[in-house]
């Protein structure tokens, strides 16, 4: 059972002997306590403090801040009766962006810091979300699916956006890679967080659940000390999903294949191993395709318009434009 209540107390100890201490799990426990200005101001304190002592990007603090701002306006929307909506007027406290610089620009700067590419991909994600921008998020969110592969749960194939043109198209599922990295358990755990954010709980217990299988054979040695690995088993246990629900098979043992590693370095291939993101390219353009065909033609100008691009023709015309113009900027949208 956690204890999460005691946790937060113990927290709380040690910031009376140490103010600037650092304790980025603090944000994560107040968050699953539903304290979410608690969790903001926790999180925007302790990505101040990791970034001015150790140089590099806070990715996780800056994504977890952001999530409690889309819950924020996913609640107030759910009370205007929008599912995954964001609402106008959701505040949560913020970090300053790194050199104390603050607006776009600069959070885009931060985010290209971040060496790990699961973590780069989740803070464009949650960024793109909480600026309304659909084609950034749909790549973003296209990329982490990709990463996933055949462990992006299969049930979800009906309930995310898709494009029906595309549907009976699809090639066969190629079999797992081994996930040395934990890349595939990261990429689940945040689009399952994102979900979370949202008020869309039936694809986030999907995503968490897959997330749980895929690391289930990760947790071991010195891994059961990195809070990361357990985040899965954390967030299904206190939203309760362990239920009859059974947990979907992937196209090969996920949790055999999830072992050692978690740094999500850069190199395209390690120990012999292709990276998923870098080498899912068709894969990603299949996904995006299926994220950005709900957006609406004037959504998808408006799109367009604002990146400098042509925005006449056909809906499907629009889209072909997007996602060729979103494919050349992958990676650093």
């Amino acid at each position: 059972m956690l204890r999460l209540s005691e946790a937060s107390k113990s927290f709380g100890k040690v910031y009376e002997i140490k103010p600037e201490a650092y304790l980025w799990q603090d944000g994560l426990v107040k968050y699953y306590l539903d304290d979410c200005a608690g969790a903001a101001l926790s999180l925007a304190k302790n990505a101040e403090r990791y970034e001015g002592r150790f140089g590099e990007p806070a990715s996780e603090e800056r994504i977890w801040r952001d999530a409690v701002e889309l819950r924020l306006g996913s609640s107030n929307a759910k009370r205007k009766g929008k599912r995954g909506g964001k609402a106008k007027g959701a505040t949560a406290a913020r970090a300053p962006a790194e050199g104390g610089e603050g607006g776009e620009e600069a959070e885009k700067e931060s985010i290209g810091r971040e060496r790990r590419k699961v973590l780069r991909l989740a803070r464009q994600l949650f960024s793109h979300s909480l600026r309304d921008n659909p084609a950034g998020t749909a790549l973003a969110r296209a990329q982490l699916e990709a990463a996933c592969g055949d462990a992006f749960p299969s049930s979800l194939a009906s309930s995310l956006p898709r494009s029906p043109e595309r549907s009976e198209s699809r090639p066969p599922a190629t079999p797992l890679r081994p996930d040395y990295k934990m890349r595939r358990l990261h990429s689940l755990f945040y689009l399952g967080l994102h979900y979370d954010a949202l008020g869309m709980a039936y694809e986030a217990k999907r995503l968490m659940k897959a997330a749980l299988r895929a690391g289930a054979d990760g947790v071991g040695g010195n891994n059961d000390r990195d809070v990361t690995y357990l985040l899965p088993v954390i967030h299904v246990t206190v939203r309760d999903w362990y239920d009859d629900d059974e947990f979907e098979e992937g196209g090969a043992d996920a949790s055999s294949a999830s072992r050692a590693g978690g740094d999500g370095s850069l190199s395209g291939k390690e120990d012999g191993i292709d990276d998923p993101i870098s080498s899912s390219s068709d894969q990603t353009e299949r996904r995006l395709r299926d994220s950005i065909g709900g957006m609406r033609v004037v959504d998808l100008r408006g799109d367009l318009r604002r990146r400098g691009l042509k925005v006449s023709g056909s809906k499907r015309e629009l889209q072909d434009r997007l996602v060729e113009h979103l494919r050349e900027r992958e990676g650093g949208a």
